[in-house]
C-alpha cells in the first residue's frame, strides 16, 4: 500500500501532458436513454501484475449480475480495464488525446487536468447520483474542487498516519525501558544507551522522516512541496525557513554523526523496510495507518532471521490534501451513469471488495465465524487468479472493503477512522497549487531541490553549512515569486470557499 501511494503520487504530477479540447461538463449530462444499457469504462489503476483476461471477466460478470440481480440497476454495467501503474499516464494521456471512450479515471494532477480540458464537472450529480459518495468523503470534497467547481472525488482511506519507532526487542530488552520513548526526541537518549550497549550496530534505518515528525509539532503543513503553512495562518511560507524542517535536518545530522542510523544516508537504494526486515538495522521509524498490535505482528512475521518486533508511537500526522482523486473524463458518452457507478463503487461493500479481492471461493474465502476473509488454502496473494490489494489504499472506499487480517483487518480499519477522526485538519486543506504560470521558475527550483533536499534530510552534510546555500539557491531559482503566485491562488480559493 504505501508503494502503491508513493506511484499514484509520482503519476499526479505527470499526467497532463496531452492538450483536448475544453469541452469539460459538456457531454450529454443528463445522460443517455434511459433504454439503453451503458457500459461504464473502469480505468483500474494497480501495481501488481495484471490479472489475466479470465479472470478480470469472471470478476466483472459477477459485479454486473449483482448490479442486475440484487440492486434492480438494469441500464448500465461496468467494464473492468486494468491500467498498469507504470503505464498508466502514458496509457490514459493517448486515450483522452484520441478520444477514447473512458468513464473513470484517476486524474492525476488535479489543476493540470481540469485547464486541459479532461474533466466533467461532477456538480449536477453530486446531490443525485453521487450522493452517497459525497456523504461518505464529507468534507475531503474540497480535494477534488478547483476554482469552486468539482470535477473529482477523493479515495477515501487511512489517510492519517501513526508514526511508530519499531524495534528488535532483542537489543532493546534490559538496555532501556521503550515505555519512555513518546516523541521523536525522545530518541535521543534511547539510541545514545543502545548504541552504547551495541556499538557496531544501527538502530534507525533514514533520517528524511525528521522534519516531516517535527511538523506535527506546530502543525506545519506542506504545500506543494516546497511551501507552508503553520498553525491556523493562511500565510505561506517558505518550508526550508520553517522551525520544523531546520530542527529536523539538524537532528538528522547529529544522530547520523553520533552514529546511531544507517551511514550511507541518501546513497543507500534499499527502502526502509528492506534495511529492518534482512537485520542491517535493528529498528525503524515509519508511519502506517495501523495499530501498534497489528505492526509488531507484521515486522515480527515478515523479518527474514527471526527477530521479536515492537513498537511505539511518537507521533501521529496532521491531515493532508488527498490527491488521490477520480473522475469522469471528457471522453465519457454518458457522465450521469458514469457518476452512479462511482457511486456504488464508494458506497457498496460487495463491489469494492470484489474489485480489490476478487471472488469468494475463488480468490479469497471467510474465516469459520465469517468475520474476516483469507486467501484459499495452498494459494497466496501471488498466486491467486485475482486481485488488487495493492489498491486499496488508493481507490474507491477503503472502509467498505471486507477485513483481511493478512493485510487490513477490521480492528485496523476502526483504528484508521479513529485517527482521521481525531487528526488536525490545516487552514488550507484541499488547495491544490497550479503551477501554470510559473512552470519555469517552478523547474528551476525543483534543480535545486533536488541538489539539496536529500542530502540535508538524510544527515549527509551539516546544516549549518548547507542550509545558507539551499535558501541562497532558492531565491535565485525564483521561490518568492512561486510563494506570491500561490497566495494569490491561496486567497482566490478561501474567498471561493
Amino acid at each position: 500500500m504505501k508503494k502503491v501511494i508513493c506511484l499514484l503520487l509520482v503519476l499526479a504530477m505527470a499526467i497532463g501532458m496531452v492538450g483536448c479540447s475544453n469541452n469539460a461538463g459538456n457531454n450529454n449530462s443528463n445522460g443517455g436513454s434511459s433504454d439503453e444499457v451503458y457500459e461504464v469504462v473502469l480505468k483500474f489503476p494497480t501495481m501488481m501484475t495484471i490479472p489475466n483476461d479470465e479472470a478480470i471477466k469472471d470478476v466483472q460478470d459477477a459485479i454486473n449480475a449483482y448490479i442486475k440481480d440484487e440492486l434492480g440497476i438494469t441500464d448500465m454495467t461496468l467494464r473492468i480495464d486494468f491500467q498498469s501503474l507504470f503505464t498508466y499516464t502514458t496509457d490514459i494521456n493517448m486515450g483522452l488525446a484520441s478520444k477514447e471512450k473512458m468513464d473513470i479515471i484517476f486524474t492525476g494532477d488535479l489543476p493540470t487536468a481540469v485547464s486541459n480540458g479532461y474533466l466533467t464537472d461532477l456538480t449536477p450529480y453530486l446531490d443525485n447520483e453521487m450522493a452517497g459518495a459525497k456523504a461518505v468523503i464529507e468534507d475531503w470534497l474540497d480535494c477534488g474542487t478547483i476554482n469552486g467547481t468539482v470535477y473529482a472525488i477523493p479515495c477515501y482511506k487511512g489517510q492519517v498516519l501513526s508514526w511508530k519507532y519499531i524495534y528488535n526487542t532483542e537489543y532493546t530488552d534490559g538496555v532501556y525501558d521503550m515505555t519512555k520513548v513518546k516523541s521523536l526526541e525522545d530518541l535521543d537518549e534511547c539510541f545514545a544507551a543502545l548504541k552504547a550497549a551495541y556499538p557496531n550496530e544501527y538502530f534507525g534505518v533514514y533520517t528524511n522522516q525528521y522534519p516531516t515528525l517535527k511538523c506535527f509539532e506546530d502543525h506545519t503543513s506542506v504545500i506543494g512541496t516546497y511551501f507552508a503553512t503553520v498553525g491556523d495562518s493562511t500565510q505561506l511560507v517558505n518550508y526550508f525557513t520553517t522551525d520544523a524542517y531546520k530542527e529536523g535536518i539538524a537532528m538528522a545530522y547529529k544522530h547520523r554523526q553520533l552514529g546511531y542510523v544507517d551511514p550511507e544516508g541518501s546513497t543507500n537504494t534499499q527502502s526502509h523496510d528492506a534495511l529492518v526486515m534482512s537485520g542491517a538495522c535493528k529498528g525503524v521509524i515509519m508511519g502506517h495507518a495501523y495499530s501498534i498490535d497489528t505492526i509488531n505482528k507484521m515486522f515480527t512475521g515478515n523479518n527474514s532471521y527471526g527477530a521479536t518486533f515492537e513498537s511505539v508511537q511518537i507521533a501521529t500526522s496532521d491531515m493532508t490534501t488527498n490527491t488521490l482523486t477520480y473522475g469522469i473524463p471528457y471522453t465519457s458518452e454518458d457522465p450521469a451513469k458514469a457518476a452512479r457507478m462511482m457511486n456504488l463503487i464508494w458506497t457498496d461493500e460487495f463491489i469494492a471488495s470484489t474489485l480489490i479481492y476478487g471472488l469468494e471461493g475463488v480468490s479469497y474465502v471467510w474465516n469459520e465465524d465469517h468475520t474476516s476473509i483469507e486467501y484459499p488454502e495452498g494459494l497466496s496473494m501471488d498466486t491467486v487468479p485475482y486481485t488488487a490489494l495493492y489498491t486499496c489504499g488508493a481507490f474507491g472506499n477503503q472502509f467498505l472493503l471486507y477485513g483481511m487480517d493478512q493485510n487490513t483487518s477490521e480492528a485496523d480499519k476502526a483504528f484508521m477512522l479513529e485517527l482521521i477522526q481525531n487528526a488536525w485538519y490545516p487552514p488550507l486543506f484541499g488547495f491544490i497549487p497550479d503551477s501554470t504560470n510559473v512552470a519555469t521558475q517552478v523547474a528551476a527550483i525543483n534543480n535545486v531541490y533536488t541538489q539539496y533536499n536529500n542530502s540535508l534530510t538524510y544527515g549527509d552534510v551539516d546544516p549549518e553549512v548547507y542550509l545558507p546555500e539551499f535558501l541562497k539557491a532558492l531565491e535565485e531559482a525564483g521561490i518568492n515569486d512561486v510563494m506570491a503566485e500561490y497566495q494569490r491562488q491561496v486567497d482566490e480559493w478561501l474567498a471561493n470557499k
